[in-house]
């Protein structure tokens, strides 16, 4: 069948692929196709690639062939030019010496016919203070040009202590002149000079092969990115050599007058033969590679047609003829490598057949929820218990949005949407309910496949039924909750009956106590002999003793300073009492404008600045305490540290009773405990949320 030159048009618009395969008679998203284009491509991007480099080397070399050259022309030239000076030189000293005036007198100069063999086109004659006298000339056209032009005088004086002789370059009108001037016997300035014409400049032409031009400085614009080669002359003093074409090379001359100012810069373009040899061997060297390269591909085209390609056509004919059933049976022939690609095909079948068939038991036995669907969100599979659980899914077909609640589709779907390569795998615990309206626990999987491009391929969902584990953990939850408050009852309880027995203590006991103390001062003057008063006295003594303790273990118990002053006095009083107990020292950092807080949390930051105080001695061996306390951010925070030799390596910041009750005060009032523990000493800091007391002004809560 032969195609019609439109599909033909819109195959070589579409893909050179597509165009590749169909002459190859391969499908169109075959590997061979693709292997073969990518060969073809590859092969003509090696070629352009080739000549490229070798165009760019050959190029390359001949243009920096002639650079050279042109660099050394403009050095030919410029050696040329710095001699042209020499000859007007002897020339005016020659005519000097043969027309010498008498002593004290002045040099007239003679007609026009001397200039004749001196090969001069002026002779010019200037008093000391640099003015012209007189001027012979070569001809009429020299003459005008002289008195168009600056006066030579400004280019060779200037200054008082000008020494001559001098020769150099100076601009007569726009043209280049060569002059010479010497000082006379009689103090007069004589100058002698040669301008570059039109034939001096086709005479130089025809000396160095070139075109020469001459440019006034005047006459050019030094600025922009056409003067460059000029600008760069004038800052560096060297030649500038630039290509205007393919067929002309340009190189440049600064030219320097007898002051030494710049005055103008001379152009010498030269064609370029080399480069133009050069671009026709590129072209016979591509023509040639082009028709190489279509040979070879025709000669591989024929080869791979008539062999493997044929195979391949044969063999991919009968794996799509077969793909829909397993196991396969190709029965392809022969013993090569082809061959024995079909037996391994068909062995694949197989074992994929018998995969499929345990992966579905294996799948059918499990207690989880397993469906998979296209990105549509269609079911391509479903487990029994997803069936049972759902019962509007179906093995295959079906949606999930008319199987699930529209919660839960809802909840999948943006899961699955968040999804992406990097991730491609979520795992969340949520609610869906029954038919009866009672709530279900799962912990759900969602997972999806991606295809090399990024695009979603297709998606598995994975629910397990965790009801009642979060049953459990509920029942767990509400028996720590009620814990909790029975340890905070047992606490207020037992703060409320420190409270009391110090009470009692202070007010029963310890009066009685001083009672005591009163009546035995009342009896010791009754006593007769000094044994009775001495007893008298060390009971009265006793009895003191013991309101003492009494009152300090009533203050231990809890301190009245605490409810009647607030939490910084109760620090400073039992930091004071605690450094005479037991001769560790404390510093205080308390801030002086503390204000006063809830009772309930002066008291546990008391109770913990008690504990934490109690374990330094006991265990610490530290001979120095720091307490701080502030308010920050709303915030109460007590920092207690020490010196000591820090919590045992193997014990743990977490263990010990003292530390767990901390630990369980702070839980009843949201608050933080951080411990750090070193060689150098324990640092225990506690935060709690401030909240002011009802009766007090509290600005910083």
């Amino acid at each position: 069948m032969t195609a019609r030159p439109e599909a033909i048009g819109s195959i070589l618009v579409r893909s050179p692929q597509m165009l590749i395969s169909m002459i190859l008679r391969l499908p169109g998203q075959s590997v061979y196709s693709k292997a073969l284009t990518l060969f073809v491509v590859f092969s003509f991007l090696l070629g352009v690639a080739v000549v490229l480099l070798t165009s760019g080397i050959i190029l390359r070399e001949f243009e920096q062939t002639e650079h050279q050259e042109m660099i050394g022309t403009l050095q030919r030239f410029n050696l040329m030019l710095s001699r042209e000076t020499r000859p007007v030189e002897i020339s005016v000293a020659d005519w000097l010496r043969r027309n010498r005036a008498p002593a004290g007198s002045l040099i007239a100069l003679d007609h026009a016919n001397t200039l004749a063999p001196l090969h001069l086109d002026f002779l010019s004659l200037a008093d000391s203070g640099g003015t012209v006298t007189s001027s012979v000339f070569r001809d009429a056209t020299v003459a005008s040009v002289f008195s168009e032009s600056t006066t030579w005088t400004r280019w060779v004086t200037g200054s008082s202590d000008t020494e001559l002789p001098k020769a150099g370059f100076i601009l007569m009108g726009d043209s280049l002149t060569a002059v010479a001037c010497r000082k006379t016997v009689g103090g007069q300035i004589l100058a002698g000079g040669r301008i570059f014409d039109d034939e001096s400049l086709a005479f130089l032409e025809g000396m160095f092969g070139a075109r020469v031009a001459f440019e006034p400085l005047r006459t050019v614009l030094v600025s922009g990115g056409t003067n460059e080669p000029l600008v760069r002359m004038l800052a560096r003093n060297e030649f500038f050599v630039r290509v205007m074409g393919p067929d002309e090379l340009v190189g440049q001359i600064l030219v320097r007058g007898i002051n030494g100012i710049p005055i103008g810069q001379m152009r010498l373009s030269q064609g370029r033969p080399l480069y133009a040899e050069g671009l026709r061997a590129v072209k016979v060297f591509l023509t040639v590679l082009t028709l190489a390269g279509g040979t070879l591909f025709l000669v591989m085209w024929i080869l791979l047609d008539r062999t493997i390609l044929a195979r391949i056509r044969d063999l991919t004919r009968r794996v799509e003829r077969e793909k829909e059933i397993l196991p396969l049976r190709l029965d392809f022939q022969g013993s090569d490598e082809l061959a024995t690609l079909a037996r391994r095909i068909e062995d694949l079948a197989g074992q994929l057949d018998r995969a499929r068939w345990s992966y579905r038991a294996v799948v059918e036995d499990q207690n989880e929820i397993i469906c998979r669907f296209n990105p549509g969100f269609e079911i391509t599979f479903a487990n029994g218990i997803f069936r049972r659980t759902f019962p509007c899914a179906g093995g295959h077909g079906g949606f999930l949005s008319r199987c699930l609640p529209p919660v839960t589709f809802d909840l999948l779907s943006e899961k699955f949407a968040e999804l992406d390569p990097a991730r491609p795998i979520a795992t969340f615990t949520h609610q869906i309910l029954d038919r009866d309206a009672e709530a279900q626990w799962f912990r759900s999987t969602l997972r999806t496949n991606f295809l090399p491009d990024g695009t979603r391929a297709d998606g598995q969902w994975v629910a397990a039924d965790i009801t009642p584990q979060i049953r459990a953990q509920q029942q767990l939850q509400n028996s720590e909750r009620q814990l909790r408050a029975l340890s905070n009852r047992l606490m207020r309880l037992q703060d409320d009956e420190r409270r009391k027995i110090a009470r009692e203590l202070h007010d029963s006991t310890a009066q009685s106590l001083s009672a005591l103390e009163m009546n035995m001062s009342l009896l010791e003057p009754m006593a007769d002999d000094e044994s009775s008063r001495r007893l008298v006295a060390e009971t009265r003594q006793i009895a003191r003793d013991c309101c003492m303790e009494l009152r300090t273990i009533s203050y231990l118990l809890h301190p009245p300073l605490l409810d009647e002053v607030g939490l910084p006095f109760a620090i400073r009083w039992f930091a004071d009492g605690f450094t005479k107990r037991t001769a560790i020292s404390a510093t205080l950092d308390l801030d002086e404008a503390f204000p006063r807080l809830d009772p309930g949390v002066e008291t546990t930051l008391f109770r913990i600045l008690q504990e934490a105080m109690s374990n330094i001695y006991r265990h610490s061996g530290a001979k120095r305490v720091w307490i701080a306390l502030e308010m920050r951010d709303g915030s109460a925070r007590m920092e207690v540290r020490d010196n000591g030799t820090g919590i045992p390596s193997g014990t743990g910041p977490a263990s010990g009773v003292g530390l767990a009750g901390m630990r369980e005060r702070l839980a009843q009032l949201g608050g933080e405990l951080e411990i750090r523990t070193s060689p150098y000493g324990v640092g225990i800091t506690v935060k709690v949320s401030c909240h002011a007391a009802d009766q007090y002004e509290n600005p910083d809560c």
